[in-house]
């Protein structure tokens, strides 16, 4: 097990947005044969009760431009200063590197400020923030931004009730700075690569190769996406999202409660040295789960977010903190025991500094007066490219 740390590298403020769009489940009942038994014991075993979704002409970069647009006037911060834009992300607006430049560009950064887009899951703000300081701690940067967003919600089947009621969207940004005072962090990151198939969208990329050429029906794109029945018996198709919930079960309660009380022993670390136990929101269950077996109070292991905003993947403990330090009006002294865990298989746990940290309430997402809905994109790039 190897744990790093960082000395110098201060995480100044953190900003999250959320869809405006709210799903309860009760309004879904038809997918439970309006057995409202049913969805009480779903909504207090699982957590299931609401989330936020975006429309059809929203991104995941929306919700990041969202976010860094209100960290940056929340906190008067000098657009000039910041050296680096990290955007981790899951959903692509375009192929390629195009988004995080996008981003670039839309919040004026200077052109000194490199820009990067990283690819991740579930932990991807933890693994953001160990990329971030390795920049800072090593000297070549002062202060970044970086920003996460994810709509795992686009493209879900409503009926298919193993994903669709777990996933919320969301975006957040985070400043992170050098700082000559100590502020100590800690990283440990485990890959379980055996499990990269466990949480997979087989069909989208180009492994499978589905050809826009031809139709949709056409011999060679129909097997891509012809429906099937999933081992938990919903109707899915090789273009979606495909969780193995038992896999991903036994591994949330076995590799991610290991790794952080390795952690913990390897700090000389006890819960009662920590402020809050900050999990990821993959449900109620097994966020309860994981504080009973590494012994921290469920009173310091907060899961109420997942029921308001559902498993908004990268974003959700960045989520978790932003209630908990509107609960507190400030982050308290202690550190904060932070674990995020998801697609590779892969977990990452984090011992963060935050006592000096600022944090604004969760926003709604707001659209900006230029904002355009899908067919004014495909105005807008037909006239750009055409002769």
């Amino acid at each position: 097990m190897t744990v790093h740390k960082f000395s110098h590298v201060k995480i100044s403020c953190l900003s999250v947005v959320v869809p405006q769009k709210e799903i309860n489940i009760f309004d879904e009942a038809q997918y439970y044969d309006n057995n409202i038994r049913q969805i009480e014991r779903m909504k207090k075993k699982v957590g299931f009760y609401k989330r936020r979704v975006v429309d059809t002409d929203t991104c995941a970069e929306d919700l990041a431009l969202a976010s860094a647009k209100n960290l940056i006037e929340d906190n008067n911060i000098d657009k000039n200063s910041i050296d680096a834009l990290i955007y981790v992300y899951q959903q692509m607006a375009y192929p390629g590197v195009v988004d995080a430049y996008e981003l670039h560009h839309k919040l004026d950064l200077s052109s000194d400020c490199i820009a990067t887009g990283v690819l991740q899951g579930c932990a991807g703000w933890l693994y953001g923030l160990y990329l971030c300081s390795m920049l800072i701690e090593s000297g070549a940067h002062r202060k970044i931004l970086l920003l996460n967003a994810d709509t795992p919600s686009k493209g879900k089947d409503p009926a298919d009730r193993n994903s669709a009621p777990l996933f919320g969207d969301g975006g957040c940004a985070t400043l992170l700075e050098y700082t000559e005072e100590n502020h100590d962090s800690y990283y440990n990151i485990a890959t379980f690569s055996y499990g990269y198939d466990k949480i997979i969208t087989p069909g989208r990329g180009f492994r499978l190769n589905y050809d826009f050429k031809q139709s949709a029906d056409s011999a060679f794109n129909a097997p891509i996406i012809e429906p099937f029945i999933s081992k938990a018996g919903y109707k899915t198709r090789l273009t979606d999202a495909q969780l193995d919930g038992n896999a991903v079960f036994e591994f949330t309660i076995n590799q991610v409660p290991a790794q952080i009380k390795g952690t913990m022993e390897y700090l000389g670390l006890k819960p009662e040295d920590f402020s809050q136990l900050c999990l990821h929101q993959a449900n109620k269950q097994i966020v309860q789960s994981i504080a009973e077996i590494v012994q921290f109070p469920l009173e310091k292991t907060d899961y109420k977010p997942f029921s308001v905003y559902g498993n908004n993947t990268m974003c959700s403990i960045p989520t978790v903190l932003s209630c908990q330090h509107r609960k507190n009006g400030k982050f308290e002294d202690k550190p904060y025991l932070c674990c995020a865990y998801g697609n590779g298989l892969v977990s990452v746990t984090a011992v963060l500094d935050l006592k000096d940290s600022k944090c604004g309430e969760i926003k709604d997402f707001q659209k900006d007066n230029d904002f355009k809905n899908r067919a004014q994109w495909i105005e807008y790039w037909k006239k750009k490219f055409e002769q």
